[in-house]
Order: structure tokens, then sequence, then C-alpha cells
């Protein structure tokens, strides 16, 4: 199977780049792998201990019934693996939760040390600490402008450990998230958002252009347009090994 994910990877990289100007210094860097992990109850935490092969692991607070039931004291034997996330129902969250509890929340995660992936729009919101955490922006509806984006990116980019900015899978999208790429930032992670199979090879072809962060589950997707972890990580060492 990885033969052929790679030949549309490579040949889907040919077009993306087409909209870009990124050069060869930024095709060899290789994305980090994250898996993305549901949370459905504190014992769930267990499972990290069980997912070695991932660069980073996502726990998705927001599966939980109550998002902030988990003590974010018990997170921190794993803070050197996880990404915490409690994600906003308007960017494709589970469960909602109460603005300023979350905000505590996060801030408790900060004083620990534990990284936390928090929307831009929830900063705006509630000025909640991002330095060396991830900073994301999730477009469910439609593609904004460039100019827009552009913006965000130098808001957040020089502070944020990585800028992550998703776009929903329509006319447009590719050449955009290109050119997020071809900033002078080199911490920036970009995605589409999709259930179209070509979604996946997007993501891929991204990652090749210096997208920093690529997805995949590791039971069920917790975005449209992911693969599973382990596949991510087989695709990307193939193509790393692999003269484009």
């Amino acid at each position: 199977m990885v033969p052929n994910v790679l030949t549309r990877a490579t040949r889907t990289f040919g077009r993306i780049s087409q909209q870009s100007e990124v050069g060869l210094d930024l095709r060899v860097k290789k994305p980090l792998i994250v898996a993305s992990l549901p949370i459905m109850s504190i014992d769930d935490l267990e499972r990290v201990k069980h997912i070695r092969d991932a660069d980073l692991i996502e726990l998705r607070l927001d599966y939980l019934e109550n998002p902030l039931s988990i003590d974010p004291r018990d997170l921190t034997q794993y803070r050197d693996r996880i990404i915490i996330t409690i994600r906003e129902t308007s960017e494709g969250g589970v469960n909602s939760v109460d603005g300023r509890r979350k905000a505590e929340y996060l801030e408790r995660l900060y004083e620990l040390g534990v990284l936390y992936d928090v929307e831009a729009s929830f900063i705006e919101r509630y000025s909640v600490p991002y330095r060396g955490k991830i900073v994301s922006a999730h477009y469910m509806d439609q593609i904004p402008p460039l100019e827009h984006l552009k913006t965000l990116l130098s808001r957040y980019a020089s502070e944020a450990l990585i800028l992550k900015i998703a776009l929903m899978a329509s006319r447009g999208y590719r050449g955009t998230l290109a050119r997020l790429l071809d900033m002078e930032y080199d911490n920036i992670a970009v995605m589409p958002l999709g259930s179209d199979p070509s979604v996946l090879m997007d993501r891929i072809a991204l990652s090749l252009m210096g997208s920093r962060l690529l997805y995949g589950y590791v039971d069920k997707p917790t975005a449209p347009g992911q693969m599973h972890y382990r596949e991510a990580i087989d695709i990307i060492n193939c193509i790393m090994g692999k003269k484009l």
C-alpha cells in the first residue's frame, strides 16, 4: 500500500509546490507525527504508555462528558510526550466547556509545563498564555482571506511553539496553505480537512513542503482527513529516503 500512496503523494507534492515558492531546503524537513487519541475516561491515559512510535500524542479531552474532569497533575507524568487539546465545538470539538473554566485549566497546565493546543480565537477572548504552546485556527465553513491568515501568523508565530492552521478542503485551499509555508516562519503547521481521499495526499505533500505536524488517528479520526498515525509514519519514512 505504501508504494502506491508514495506515488500519489509525490504527484500531489508536485502539483501543490507549483502554487508555492517553497525551496528544496524545506522539502527534507521531517514533520512530527502526532497520534490523536480521544479520551473517554481517565483510564485512557494509560494508553499513552503503549503508543511509543509517534513523536507526540494528542489527548483530546473534549471527548470527555466533562472535558475538565481530569486533574492536570495526572497529566504531568506524560508531559514530555503529549499535547492536551480541549477543542472548541465551533472549531471541530465534541463537548462544550465553560470558557472561563477552560482558561483556568489551561493556565494550570501552563504552570505545570504541559504542552497544549489552544485556539487563537480563544486566546483573543480569554488572554491565556501561549508562549511555547501550539496556537491553532480551524476554518470549518469557508477559507478566510490570505491576508487574514498572514496577520494571524505575524501575531502568534514568534512566541508559539507551532502555529497550526486547518482549512476545509474547498476551492483554493491548496494554494492558500502552500503560500502560508512560503512565509519566513519555520514553525508553521498547515492541514486540509475533508473526507475525500485526496486530502490524505495533500497532508503528506504539505508535510514535505515544511508543515511541522502531521496528525494521524489511533482508533478513529478526530478530524476529517486523518490517516492512521502508523501509516503516516511508514509513508514519511519511505519518502524521506526517496529523492523527489
